[in-house]
């Protein structure tokens, strides 16, 4: 008998394609995710936004490899409690 894949909401989705990203993802949770990215325009949307972070991370991480950072360079702590809570 053929499975199906499950319907996911929109957060599980959204963790999934991050570990997507990650590579911690089965073939099976792809093809779930894949399926719930078909039927909606928000998660690939967001799913396209996560494309365009790794790709900016890699980018920066290029540029700024060899580099020292200096302490001016660094985020606040109250700047990462901001995008900590963005994030989530």
């Amino acid at each position: 008998m053929l499975k199906l894949p499950k319907i996911l909401n929109c957060r599980a989705a959204a963790e999934m394609s991050c570990r997507r990203r990650d590579g911690q993802l089965s073939h099976w949770d792809r093809a779930t995710l894949a399926v719930h990215l078909i039927i909606c325009a928000g998660c690939r949307l967001m799913d396209r936004q996560f494309a365009l972070m790794d790709k900016a991370a890699r980018q920066l991480a290029f540029l700024n490899a060899g580099t020292k950072t200096s302490e001016n360079d660094a985020l606040s702590p109250e700047a990462r409690k901001r995008l900590k809570k963005l994030i989530r």
